[in-house]
């Protein structure tokens, strides 16, 4: 049995050269914005916030910019409802929301498949819940459009008292 090497053609190699730098490139790139976003651990709102009752952002392991730099600022935490993981975002309502901000809230929840309906100390909140268990939860406090996710199903009472809890 004879072994056949079938040589590339000078086409083949100068594409493949050109497909691995194009690889590199992208890779690089993509370190790059992770690193740059990883290390900006001064970045912080430049609007008021709320938290929970209680807890500082420094408790809380500071703030994370959830948004691209060109967009509008979107700050986020991470805490726990009843050992549960959740991150919490938050940002100055948007303008488009202004106006009729109830309606806006429920039209951008129910184009997000959160359907049920809380209400906790004159707040309400909208929640979702997906076929694999996460849950997340929209609402507006203090001018502010708050964006919730859960890694995990948690009763409507803790969700209550958590959005309760934001000052």
């Amino acid at each position: 049995m004879a072994l056949r090497v079938k040589r590339a053609s000078k086409r083949s190699i100068i594409i493949g050269g050109i497909v691995g730098v194009i690889i590199l490139v992208v890779a690089g790139l993509i370190v790059q914005g992770v690193t740059r976003q990883s290390d900006d651990s001064t970045a912080r709102p430049d609007y008021d916030t709320v938290l929970p009752n209680g807890k500082s952002i420094s408790n809380l392991g500071g703030w994370d910019r959830v948004s691209p730099p060109s967009s509008a600022p979107v700050f986020a935490f991470t805490d726990s409802i009843d050992g549960v993981s959740v991150i919490v975002s938050q940002q100055p309502l948007p303008d488009s929301f202004k106006g009729d901000v109830a309606k806006k809230v429920s039209e951008f929840a129910k184009a997000q498949s959160m359907t049920s309906e809380l209400e906790a100390d004159g707040t309400k909140m909208y929640l979702g819940i997906s076929a694999k268990g996460p849950q997340s939860t929209v609402f507006t406090k203090n001018d502010l459009l708050i964006l919730i996710k859960s890694q995990a199903k948690i009763e409507d009472k803790s969700w209550m008292a958590y959005v309760t809890s934001l000052k």
